[in-house]
């Protein structure tokens, strides 16, 4: 599920309006509307305002935007597969890494 339908999925399980969502976070309605629709990514600001809001995981938000990223600037492809696979190895060394600690 995209970033945007994960979001708009927690303000309808919480039954709350853009406007309602707008206020409390500070965050424009057109712009949560956008972000809920796909047409924009939330910035780092953003997803630390809608995490603390709803009461989620901030990176499990995260991960979701760079995931959605990476897919809106390269594409499903076996280049971007790769690309990603590659990326996993490096952070599988830095995790086990930081679990040595």
């Amino acid at each position: 599920m995209s970033i945007g339908k994960y979001i708009r999925a927690l303000r309808q399980e919480n039954e709350k309006t853009l406007h309602q969502v707008s206020i409390k976070t500070d965050i424009d309605s057109p712009l949560l509307s956008k972000i809920e629709r796909g047409e924009r990514l939330p910035t780092s600001e953003q997803i630390s305002k809608l995490s603390e809001f709803y009461g989620v995981n901030k990176p499990l938000l995260e991960s979701k935007c760079i995931a959605e990223k990476i897919l809106k600037n390269h594409g499903a492809s076996k280049v971007t597969y790769d690309a990603v696979v590659m990326v996993q190895e490096v952070l599988h060394k830095y995790s086990v890494k930081e679990t040595d600690k």
